[in-house]
């Protein structure tokens, strides 16, 4: 029997017989390797994608080929997948957290919300959905490159325009050339401040209408007003507005959704820093970011 057991081929056997047990146990099991299922979504697909280039439904031969590639396509991302090529890679990284983001946006845009919860989501805006003021006014210009005083000329020029025969659009020879239009009419606030800077803006909404006053300074120059009309703030045309309000709800929502659903991704891992930079420690993102125990 010790004869029998020291016998080489006895272990060569043993051996043998174990590699056999391990691969049985390990080896995926027959038919049991990664599945591709091409189901009838998937194929609908593909004719849809075809029809909306082509212009018309692809034939036998061309489905074949389109199917064949998403089996193709498949097979290689599945391998890419088991092999880790995935990792560390930026633009896979930035596409799922786009897709993820889609995610939180179907799910803002697929709650409906009543008009009451829309138009109380509108106030609080701060008047953002609000009809802005508008005026219609006349100016004269008076061009500080062509003028040794400017302000001075405007503000005698001023004291003469005091007459109620005199009509505002008879005034503008009194000054100079303007680049734009000198006669404006029904303009908010931001309209005028991208042309004429903020502090001509704010200081034409203070102006009395039907009456000249000035001077008024621009980064063109010096200006005499004559506010023709007045328009106040008001509310909006609900109707008019119903879309837009819709519009940025949902976003504010689906901000709201990926802050969340980020919070709640975020508790599932912990993050620990290996910081040997002292540069990089002493910012104390470690402290700020890190998990600690």
């Amino acid at each position: 029997m010790k004869k029998f057991l020291s016998n080489p081929l006895l272990h060569f056997l043993l051996i043998g017989a174990s590699l056999f047990l391990l691969y049985n146990r390990v080896k995926p099991p027959r038919g049991g390797q990664d599945t591709i299922i091409i189901d009838d979504d998937m194929v609908n697909r593909s004719i849809e994608l075809f029809r909306k280039e082509w212009g018309r439904p692809p034939s036998k031969e061309e489905l074949e080929g389109l199917v064949d590639r998403q089996i193709q396509q498949e097979v290689l991302y599945r391998q890419a997948l088991k092999m880790h090529l995935d990792h560390n890679d930026e633009l896979i990284r930035r596409r799922m957290e786009q897709k993820l983001n889609f995610i939180t946006k179907d799910l803002a845009t697929m709650r409906q919300p009543s008009d009451d919860t829309l138009k109380a989501y509108m106030y609080r805006q701060d008047g953002k959905y609000k009809v802005p003021d508008k005026l219609s006014f006349v100016h004269i210009y008076f061009n500080p490159d062509r003028r040794t005083d400017a302000r001075g000329q405007a503000t005698d020029i001023l004291s003469r325009l005091a007459s109620p025969d005199a009509h505002p659009e008879d005034q503008f020879k009194q000054g100079d050339a303007f680049p734009f239009l000198q006669k404006v009419e029904d303009v908010d606030r931001k309209s005028i401040a991208s042309q004429m800077g903020d502090a001509f803006a704010d200081s034409l909404m203070m102006v009395p209408t039907g009456r000249w006053m000035g001077p008024l300074v621009s980064g063109f120059g010096t200006h005499l007003v004559y506010v023709t009309s007045h328009q106040p703030s008001m509310e909006p045309d609900w109707q008019k507005v119903r879309a837009d309000v819709l519009r940025d709800y949902q976003y504010e929502l689906s901000q709201a959704l990926d802050r969340k659903v980020y919070q709640d991704f975020r508790k599932q891992y912990k993050v620990h820093f290996e910081l040997r930079d002292t540069s990089l420690r002493s910012l104390g993102i470690d402290r700020k970011l890190g998990d600690h125990e």
